[in-house]
């Protein structure tokens, strides 16, 4: 069972930011796609609370689902939503980021017509589908290894997100991931250490520039931002 996160000041700021942002997007294409009864302040803050709810503790940190569907009654849906589910899942995307979150999938936002829905009314459905992702950095060394998920696991491990195949590097050897509109790395406690432009890194995040020479143990690599 996912833990309860503890209410804070921070994550109801969060979540009221992200609910606003969503409805000013509503604002101008909802009517189109919707009829009068969906006032997008509703749309928005369903999507907005359930994106919050959905969070949970992965080993490399927070994770939130990646799939979104939100059910609405036949006669409260007049136009293709195709390209309203476009933006929502660029918007969701965008919230991911910024907070760090990680993603197990593609972002997917559907909207879907539902007899059981009453009128006026949105039910929003969330899920964790894995599947690949578009990368963002690329970690530029002997090899070229791409990023895709946020919060990527680094280590020898086979279950880790970027291997690196060396007895000198540990199982879960570090932890980088975007956030803020900000690079960040950490080490997970490794035996031969995790550096940044040739300063060791802890567990304590730091921040890493577009350019900046990652070292774990001996094996240099480049981040190159995409």
């Amino acid at each position: 069972m996912t833990p309860i996160r503890p209410v804070t000041s921070r994550s109801l700021n969060v979540v009221r930011s992200f609910e606003r942002r969503l409805e000013h997007l509503l604002d101008g294409v909802a009517g189109k796609v919707f009829s009068g009864r969906l006032h997008p302040s509703e749309i928005a803050g369903k999507l907005a609370r359930e994106a919050d709810f959905a969070r949970f503790e992965h080993e490399t940190g927070p994770a939130t689902a990646n799939s979104y569907t939100i059910l609405v009654n036949p006669r409260d849906l007049t136009l293709d939503p195709g390209e309203l589910e476009r933006v929502l899942a660029e918007e969701v995307g965008r919230y991911t980021t910024d907070e760090g979150l990680r993603l197990e999938g593609p972002i997917s936002v559907t909207i879907e017509a539902n007899e059981d829905v009453s009128p006026g009314t949105v039910i929003c459905r969330i899920e964790v589908k894995p599947g690949p992702t578009v990368p963002w950095a690329r970690l530029v060394g002997s090899d070229m290894v791409e990023l895709g998920r946020n919060r990527v696991l680094i280590g020898r491990s086979p279950e880790a997100d970027v291997v690196l195949p060396h007895v000198d590097i540990s199982r879960q050897h570090a932890v980088l991931w975007r956030q803020d509109g900000q690079v960040w790395i950490r080490d997970l406690g490794s035996s031969n250490g995790t550096s940044l432009d040739g300063q060791p890194v802890g567990r304590e995040a730091a921040a890493v520039n577009p350019g900046a020479v990652l070292g774990f143990s001996d094996h240099r690599y480049r981040l190159a931002e995409l």
